[in-house]
Formats: C-alpha cells, sequence, structure tokens
C-alpha cells in the first residue's frame, strides 16, 4: 500500500420483509460462499458475517474472474484460436482469477451496508455492480423461496432529491416505493396502502406535467413519498432540455452517496470502514 491512499464508499439499504429479530445476520450467513454471476464472467461472494460490536457486522466481499474451459482460447501473438484442452492446462475448479476483495460492515439498527467501492490496493468495484452482488445473494435463488423478500437500494447523495425537485420545469415525475419496515420509519400510512393494493412489494406513482409548457409542483404528500423512495426505492424527474437537445434527467440510482477517507501507511482498512459505519448519518425522510 502507497504511504496514503484513497478508500471510498457506498451505502446500500438492505430491507427484509418480514424482518424478524437476527434475520440479517442469517441472510448474510445463508449468503456466505455462493458464488454468483453479476457480469459477463465475473463472480462475487461474500464471507460469512463477524460481529465486530454490538449492532455492527464485518465481512468480505470476493470477486473473480471464471474460466470457462469449453470455450476455445487464443494465441495473442498469432491470434489463432486453439481447443482449451489442447493447451494442456489444469486449472482447479475451485479456483478464480483476479481476484478483488473489498470490506464491509452491515450496521443492523437501520439495515444499512458500507462497502468499500475502491479498496486500499486501487482495486475497484461500483455501486451498482455491489448493489447487484447483493440482490443476487439476497434473492431466492441462494436464500430460497421461504425466505424473506429482500429489497437492495443504493443510498444516493444528499441533494439528489432536491436537484430534481428544483428543475425549473419538473415534466415528469416517477416514485417507485419498495416496502419499507415500519419500525425504523414512520410509514404506517405507505405500508397500510401497499397492504390494500394485496400486499405488493412495491408501488409506482408518475406524474406528468398537464401541459406542454407547464410543470408539475409536487404536493406535500407526493415530496413524502419520494423522500420515503428516495432510500426505499428510487426517484426520477424529466425536465426540460439542454441546448443540445438532450432532455435534463435525473434519477437518485444514477447518484450514488460515496464517501472518501484517507488511510495512511500503517492504518488499518477495517478500523477506517469500522468509523465510517459508526459515525455516518444517514438522513432520514421528512414526513
Amino acid at each position: 500500500m502507497s504511504d496514503e491512499a484513497t478508500v471510498e464508499y457506498a451505502i446500500l439499504n438492505i430491507a427484509a420483509s418480514p424482518h424478524p429479530d437476527g434475520i440479517y445476520e442469517e441472510l448474510l450467513n445463508r449468503a456466505a460462499l455462493q458464488p454468483v454471476n453479476y457480469w459477463g464472467s465475473h463472480f462475487a461472494t461474500i464471507s460469512r458475517p463477524v460481529r465486530e460490536r454490538d449492532g455492527f457486522l464485518r465481512g468480505r466481499i470476493v470477486c473473480w474472474v471464471e474460466i470457462d474451459k469449453s470455450e476455445p482460447a487464443v494465441f495473442k501473438d498469432k491470434l489463432e484460436e486453439v481447443d482449451f484442452n489442447d493447451l494442456d492446462i489444469d486449472i482447479p475448479n475451485n479456483v478464480g482469477f483476479n481476484s478483488k476483495v473489498f470490506l464491509y460492515v452491515f450496521r443492523e439498527k437501520d439495515h444499512s451496508l458500507f462497502i468499500e467501492t475502491s479498496n486500499d490496493l486501487g482495486k475497484k468495484l461500483s455501486p451498482r455492480q455491489a448493489r447487484r452482488i447483493l440482490e443476487l445473494l439476497m434473492g431466492p435463488t441462494v436464500q430460497g423461496n421461504d425466505a424473506p423478500l429482500v429489497e437492495v437500494t443504493t443510498i444516493p447523495e444528499e441533494d439528489t432529491l432536491r436537484r430534481i425537485f428544483s428543475m425549473s420545469k419538473l415534466k415528469r415525475l416517477r416514485i417507485h416505493i419498495v416496502r419499507p419496515n415500519a419500525d425504523d420509519l414512520d410509514v404506517e400510512r405507505i405500508l397500510e396502502r401497499l397492504e390494500g393494493m394485496g400486499g405488493v412489494r412495491s408501488e409506482d406513482k408518475v406524474l406528468v406535467a398537464a401541459t406542454e409548457n407547464g410543470g408539475i409542483t409536487p404536493d406535500e404528500e407526493t415530496r413524502t413519498e419520494a423522500e420515503v423512495a428516495e432510500h426505499n426505492g428510487f426517484v426520477q424527474g424529466a425536465g426540460g432540455y439542454e441546448e443540445d437537445g438532450t432532455r435534463i434527467d435525473l434519477s437518485t440510482k444514477e447518484y450514488p452517496r460515496t464517501i472518501k477517507k484517507k488511510v495512511g501507511q500503517f492504518g488499518s482498512a477495517v478500523a477506517e470502514i469500522m468509523s465510517v459505519a459508526v459515525e455516518t448519518l444517514l438522513r432520514p425522510p421528512r414526513l
């Protein structure tokens, strides 16, 4: 590691429904060592969580590349394909390549997962890839059909929702709400509405400007729904057009919140991510 490395973190909201005591530790343990294919030939899994201190679980996300032995290889100097079996190379089935390891800390009180997206070795994992990995690990293929339903949301930059509402002419507003946990967000009304719709996992609300030259003015109820969706779903707004004719389009999904920290030569990456997980405040919805 260099004398001082910059480490970056993203935050994922992992919400299980139902969510009895201990369910998140159980979900993480069930996902441990289960490989998922999150992109192309890239695979990932997590280690078993370790209780670092009360309310915090620590572990690793490990990514690697799988070699498909059924596909041909290529001699790069001659650009000639060759059958993999003709190379006389024995690759054990339990070995992956180009490994990257990222730390994570799960904060139980608000089911937030803090994850390295750029580690002290300069290896990177985008917030979108991290979310995809956790979606797969928390999905029924890994967890089983009897496991709770789990929604994974990327926590956005703090001003993204404000920027959407501040558009000079907000033409279209989409609010996608996934089922939040009622004990950590005062959203009983929204939960009751989802239950009244047959217990659905999510709800979409789309508002469109009434006239071509007009815009949307969100009322208090709409703003409340958007603030819930900011951490439990997503909000997307479309405004006017740039000078080149490109429509102005903003989404909380596209602007993940990132936290940057410096880790010195004798610093500890584990201590740093624990500090971030303990000290970081997530702005609760204004209800």
